[in-house]
């Protein structure tokens, strides 16, 4: 049987990304045929002038700085992803209930 796939944990993305040559950390939210939804984990309040990004509690244990999720749910193949969680980043519990929400609304059908 194959393991269920751990849904509102954090994998960093293989490619990098940022103009600082980083590998930013992303909130796994759905899994669909082989492809996790993702959305990228930022400290910017806006992407550009007026789309807002979603604001939650900063997952890095430790850091209490503002964190948001980007409002896009992007796919990619699950090899474009480390296979190992981030341990040092957990998702609050009052932010996983207002972005199961969020999911069920906006990812692909």
């Amino acid at each position: 049987m194959k393991k269920e796939k751990e849904i509102f944990t954090f994998h960093r993305f293989r490619k990098k990304q940022g103009g600082e040559n980083k590998r930013h950390p992303k909130l796994i939210v759905d899994y669909q045929n082989g492809e996790y939804g993702h959305m990228g984990l930022t400290e910017k309040k806006n992407k550009g002038k007026h789309h807002r990004n979603i604001p939650i509690k900063n997952p890095k244990q430790g850091d209490n700085s503002p964190s948001y999720l980007r409002r896009k749910i992007e796919y990619d193949s699950e090899d474009k992803f480390y296979n190992n969680s981030l341990s040092n980043y957990k998702l609050d519990n009052e932010d996983k209930l207002k972005l199961s929400e969020y999911v069920k609304k906006h990812k692909r059908r």
